[in-house]
């Protein structure tokens, strides 16, 4: 039988605070050797003192505490990403709050959430005075793709098995298990999000009965369990690949210059100048006229000296279409003009 318990407290975390004193006084009466302590990002961050100032650019910030952007929509006023943050998962915003933080300051995630858990561990059983024979998860909160709604997943831990492998095992009709690994540090994390709470002051959660999961040694933790890279089939979103293969990578100053897609609906005419320019940002020396849209038809000239140059922006110009989810159609003007049709 699994147990989760919450443990509140009204102490304000500051730098100042010994939190894993505060933790273990807390913590005492109920946690047993084989627990995990599941304690939420946002009060380690805190007493780590990781704010940045309320003015600063949030774009930008975001950019500065990710690895990587693998999705960028433009919203009314600014620059929604989803990003590789620098604390490991692949989330919106890189994580970046201001909720239930005491003034304006943006409140940011560690950079080694392991390295955190594995110190607050280490702290907890001093203050404590016992062995570390209980695990520390710590958790955040985030979107998942395909799915409405926010759950909880284990940014860190420490004397964790982060993964339950039952690959080789049997089922119930005896047939082998070709891909079952269970994310026990994920599932943790998201049962303890249950009796834990922004409103309700409830910052930390202890779950028994998972002993079998619970290590002596501080482990791995769960970093390696991000994937990313170009072994991920979901690296990138649908627009930023067709454009990162056209050469303007999603993040960087290009992607800015040539126009992000907006969450919110746009007008044909604004949608096709956007892979116009995608279609020239290579450099081809070809001039190109966006008229007006005529009814429910735009239509691109293009116009070039050298014959390649013209037809490589051809090409390029009918990817970055397809980027837009639009279609078109090309033709001759009676010259050497390039007529490209979008509807």
């Amino acid at each position: 039988m699994i147990t989760i318990r919450p443990v509140g407290f009204d102490t304000e975390v500051t730098p100042d605070l010994d939190l894993p004193a505060v933790l273990a006084e807390h913590l005492r009466p109920v946690l047993s050797p084989g627990d995990v302590v599941v304690v939420t990002s946002k009060i380690v961050s805190k007493w780590l003192g990781l704010y940045a100032a309320a003015d600063v650019d949030r774009a930008e910030l975001v950019l500065q505490q990710s690895h990587a952007v693998v999705a960028e929509r433009a919203t009314a006023d600014s620059i929604t990403r989803v990003v590789h943050a620098s604390a490991g998962p692949v989330m919106a915003g890189a994580g970046i709050d201001a909720s239930n933080s005491a003034d304006e300051r943006l409140l940011l995630l560690p950079d080694d959430a392991d390295s955190v858990a594995r110190r607050l561990r280490c702290e907890l059983a001093r203050s404590l005075a016992r062995p570390t024979d209980f695990a520390v998860v710590l958790s955040d909160t985030s979107g998942r793709a395909w799915r409405a709604g926010l759950t909880d997943f284990a940014l860190g831990a420490a004397g964790l098995n982060p993964l339950d492998d039952l690959r080789g095992l049997a089922d119930t009709t005896g047939r082998d298990l070709a891909v079952t690994i269970r994310n026990i540090a994920d599932e943790v994390a998201s049962a303890a999000d249950l009796v834990k709470g922004k409103v309700d002051r409830v910052p930390v959660a202890v779950l028994s009965g998972l002993g079998a999961f619970v290590t002596d040694e501080d482990g791995a933790g769960v970093a390696g369990l991000v994937r990313t890279g170009p072994t991920d089939w979901f690296g990138l979103g649908r627009a930023e690949a067709v454009r990162a293969a056209l050469g303007v990578a999603p993040g960087t100053p290009l992607a800015a210059e040539v126009g992000v897609e907006s969450v919110l609906e746009e007008p044909l005419q604004d949608r096709v100048a956007r892979a116009l320019r995608v279609a020239l940002a290579a450099g081809d020396a070809v001039d190109a006229e966006l008229p007006a849209a005529a009814g429910d038809a735009v239509v691109i000239r293009l116009r070039g000296a050298d014959p390649v140059a013209l037809g490589r922006v051809w090409a390029r110009l009918e990817v970055a279409l397809a980027g837009e989810r639009l279609g078109c159609s090309a033709r001759r003007d009676g010259g050497d003009d390039l007529l490209v049709e979008v509807t």
